[in-house]
Order: structure tokens, then sequence, then C-alpha cells
């Protein structure tokens, strides 16, 4: 089951969610940054409900 999509962009990495026609959109209240694991730990912690609940 997709829970989040990561994407590389000019050197930082943003946060995408899915809806329920299976396409992809930016997380905007997400800060696109450079360090993976910091945005892989947003999302793990739920990032809000938003992921998990």
């Amino acid at each position: 089951m997709p829970v989040a999509q990561f994407r590389l962009d000019e050197s930082k990495w943003k946060v995408y969610w899915q809806d329920s026609e299976g396409k992809w959109h930016f997380i905007d209240d997400i800060e696109p940054n450079e360090d993976f694991e910091i945005q892989l730990k947003i999302v793990d912690e739920g990032h809000n409900g938003m992921f998990w609940g």
C-alpha cells in the first residue's frame, strides 16, 4: 500500500501523497529538504495524521 512518495528535485527531497485515483500531489507544508532522513522521519511520525490515520 503506497504511503508516501519522495522525489528529488533540485537537490532537495519533496514529499507527495496519493489520492483515491492514484495521483500523487506535493505536500506543500512539508518543506523540501536536502536530507532524505529528515523527510522520512516526518512521514514516519505521521505529519498531522496524514499518513497513519
